[in-house]
């Protein structure tokens, strides 16, 4: 896929812009943006210091899975569109949900630091998208992971 600087999110339509981790129109929300990179979708973010878990100085799990749960759907919904000869922003978005998310916490993560959420497409099978997850800083990854998200029907 090539390389774009539209979000994912953004492209949502209007039924599908409220999620408290994504959407653009929550304005209570952590808004995460997702970007088609190459053969990668990234997003970034750094969390709030409220969202530390229960070890000092390290991020609570749950946030780790809910930014990746929003992260991974993106990703699905953007690897289905290209899959379908379609280009971001030119046919309207399909949306996708999670089926199921698996976290491997590799590493404590720490907290004060941007979070690069990655997300690759392992396979497509009908509605089915297959990821594979992960989050890093720099070059160390804290953890990796599995989604299996599925298209909504129209």
């Amino acid at each position: 896929m090539e390389t774009t600087p539209i979000a994912i999110q953004d492209l949502y339509g209007g039924p599908y812009r409220h999620c408290f981790g994504c959407g653009a129109d929550n304005v209570a929300g952590w808004h995460i943006k997702s970007y088609v990179q190459g053969e990668e979708v990234i997003a970034h973010y750094t969390p709030r210091p409220e969202y530390t878990g229960g070890v000092p100085e390290y991020l609570y799990g749950g946030l780790i899975a809910a930014i990746l749960d929003c992260h991974g759907t993106a990703a699905a919904a953007a690897f289905y569109h290209h899959a379908q000869g379609f280009e971001l922003g030119r046919e309207p978005l399909v949306r996708c949900v999670t089926g199921s998310l698996t976290v491997n916490y590799r590493k404590p993560t720490p907290m004060g630091q941007e979070l690069e959420l990655v997300a690759r497409c392992l396979s497509i099978e009908g509605r089915k998208v297959n990821l594979e997850l992960g989050v890093r800083i720099g070059d160390t990854q804290y953890c990796d992971g599995a989604m299996l998200a599925v298209r909504v029907k129209e």
